[in-house]
Formats: structure tokens, sequence, C-alpha cells
């Protein structure tokens, strides 16, 4: 797992990648040892830019 903000998924992609579509999915779930958490899951369609 990785824990990143918003704004930081959004800059990996950045001047490299066009974001086709950009989903956050909260929601509150179990983490793998039992405790409840309250997840933002960011899902990313995109394509690479041409250089």
């Amino acid at each position: 797992m990785i824990f990143l903000t918003k704004e930081q998924v959004l800059g990996l992609f950045k001047d490299k990648f066009e974001i086709m579509e950009f989903n956050e999915v909260e929601q509150n779930e179990k983490t793998g040892l039992g405790k409840m958490k309250h997840w933002h899951i960011y899902n990313v369609i995109a394509k690479k830019c041409k250089i």
C-alpha cells in the first residue's frame, strides 16, 4: 500500500500523462489487522504524453 494525498497522486502524472479520468472513492473498511479506517482510493486512467 502507498499512502498519498490527492495532490501527491496528481503530481505523479504532471507533465508526463494526460489524465483521462480521475475518481476518488471514500469508504470505511477494516484494515488487514481488523481496525476500522476511513479510506480514500484513487482510480486513474491516464495516457502518456508524446515527447
